[in-house]
């Protein structure tokens, strides 16, 4: 089948799929997982013996809560042997590097990951990616400002006017990446916050000139007080999408705006406590991620390292997908309070975005009783903003000593991003001890 044709077929598949009757819904998740497990097990050894030693495997499924018999492989394996993974039809094609690669950007405090995607597998992907724009009133033919690391490549039906993508380099100052985009007034966007805070502060006006059709953020934890400095100042609604390296697109927001919808017919999303337990709606988990499309790289029961809130809401859109309430952030980044509490990343960065003047900012766990709040702000507001700072944080951290510094850039890591949150006792601890806790 031809590769436009192909994602034509998975579009109008996952279009049609997010309305299924929830037994449906799930029986489809459970043809899919089964046909995923029964593959990886004949191509992929490294699975093969790992559920080997656990005495489960495909014929043992026979309910989506049967998944949870089988063993989460040990993350740091695969992060250092990324070859363990790859299905032995596909080899030939990973080793050529020929295929689809993304790269994660090593937040888990792990080395960098490769993942690759043979064509089909990213074509199946494709539906599932379109999908949540459409959702936001996208359609085919609409342009899009695309915020990227690295220039992405054009496939066939970009070449037909399908998706035409401009790109914005994400390595650009935040000045160039205005150009682009008031060259391209009206148009879609797809932008990392920590670049679309600094243009909302420092060029407000300008911004809101280039009317575009929609703002949707990726790529990065948004904290609700970021969101609503940009809303303000756009005039529109900014939308979320939650995805990883690993998986490509996993949940996402529509008009409604109630949480974020689960792409569950291309990903078994579990959201476990400390223990492995399902949490119940309203708490806050770990992520486990099954991946039903990816044959080349496929990943069974992956930690992610990320934390989010399990919700059981039905959204007013009709949409039966499953849903999250929230993203939390990475597990590392947690801070534990001298008193036992504990703040998410999302809580530790709350706080700081809607202070008046501040332009960037980045939060630091120095230690168990200090944190460090590096912020862009102009030399004769500094001693403002570093007094509401000092007291928003003692509401949320009573105890902890903040340290505010002034400084006249953060950073951008090779792939784009701005760190927003760093912890230097969780990135001491990682060099000996893999897991934590929450």
């Amino acid at each position: 089948m031809l590769p436009i044709a192909h994602s034509s077929y998975w579009v109008a598949s996952a279009l049609a799929s997010q309305y299924l009757p929830a037994p449906a819904l799930q029986a489809l998740q459970l043809r899919r997982l089964r046909s995923m497990l029964a593959y990886v097990e004949q191509n992929v050894a490294f699975y093969r013996e790992l559920w080997a030693r656990a005495n489960v495997g495909p014929g043992s499924v026979r309910s989506l809560e049967d998944l949870r018999r089988f063993p989460v492989p040990n993350r740091r394996q695969i992060e250092e042997d990324p070859s363990c993974i790859v299905s032995q039809e596909h080899r030939d094609l990973y080793l050529a590097g020929t295929g689809y690669i993304r790269r994660s950007g090593g937040s888990s405090g792990g080395p960098q990951l490769e993942i690759h995607s043979d064509e089909a597998s990213w074509s199946r992907l494709d539906g599932f990616y379109y999908r949540a724009f459409a959702a936001l009133g996208f359609r085919p033919w609409d342009p899009l400002a695309y915020f990227w690391s690295a220039p992405f490549k054009k496939r066939t039906h970009n070449y037909l006017g399908i998706m035409p993508k401009v790109g914005v380099p994400a390595m650009l100052d935040e000045a160039a990446q205005l150009a682009i985009l008031e060259q391209n007034p009206g148009i879609w966007w797809y932008y990392h916050p920590t670049s679309l805070f600094p243009l909302a502060r420092k060029f407000p006006e300008r911004l809101r000139k280039t009317a575009p059709a929609r703002v949707i953020c990726h790529a990065e934890l948004l904290p609700d007080s970021m969101r609503k400095v940009i809303e303000d100042v756009m005039g529109q609604p900014v939308f979320n999408q939650y995805g990883t390296s690993e998986f490509n697109r996993m949940a996402w927001e529509c008009p409604e705006k109630q949480g974020y919808h689960i792409d569950a017919d291309s990903v078994i999303f579990e959201i476990v406590d400390d223990d492995g337990r399902p949490v119940r709606p309203g708490e806050t988990g770990r992520v486990i991620a099954t991946g039903l499309i990816n044959r080349m790289m496929p990943l069974v029961r992956y930690e992610l390292g990320d934390l989010v809130v399990a919700s059981d809401r039905r959204c007013a859109c009709g949409r039966t997908l499953p849903m999250i309430e929230r993203i939390e952030g990475r597990l590392k980044d947690v801070f534990v309070l001298p008193g036992g509490g504990k703040r998410t990343p999302r809580e530790m960065l709350e706080p700081y975005a809607s202070i008046p003047g501040v332009e960037q900012y980045r939060v630091t766990i120095a230690s168990d009783s200090k944190v460090e709040l590096e912020v862009v702000t102009s030399e004769a507001g500094f001693s403002g903003v570093e007094a509401e700072a000092k007291k928003r944080f003692s509401a949320l951290c009573p105890g902890v000593e903040l340290g505010v510094k002034r400084i006249l850039d953060i950073e951008k890591a090779p792939t784009g991003k701005r760190v927003l949150i760093r912890n230097r006792l969780r990135a001491a601890a990682n060099r000996t001890r893999p897991e934590f806790t929450l």
